[in-house]
């Protein structure tokens, strides 16, 4: 089952070291980019930029374990993930309603300086 929208929520089994997506807040969906003609806000840097990204999604190898290439929206950002989909959600998980200190440490983030 895929995830668009608002349809699917990550959750993370630290048991496990596993992500799951499941009915939820759209804070998980599938590793898809759009494509859209250019326009002001959409310029073409922008549809270059969004051609090489499907490219690289493309090229990544499908999952030995099964799972979803899915990005998971974090108020810190998206993460790519391989995801398991509609499964449970386990006891004691962590997800999108925790506070973004655990969520970081669950996903084990690391935060890139911003020198931009």
């Amino acid at each position: 089952m895929s995830c668009l929208g608002k349809r699917c929520g990550f959750n993370i089994d630290l048991t496990r070291q596993a992500v799951g997506c499941s009915q939820g807040d759209g804070s998980c969906f599938d590793a898809r980019i759009l494509s859209a003609a250019q326009t002001d806000f959409h310029d073409q840097a922008l549809i270059d930029a969004t051609s090489k990204i499907q490219e690289i999604i493309r090229n990544i190898p499908a999952d030995s374990k099964d799972r979803q290439l899915s990005f998971l929206n974090t108020n810190m950002g998206l993460l790519l993930a391989w995801v398991e989909h509609d499964q449970p959600i386990p006891a004691g998980a962590i997800t999108g309603k925790h506070p973004d200190t655990a969520i970081a440490s669950a996903l084990r983030l690391s935060f890139p300086s911003e020198s931009k």
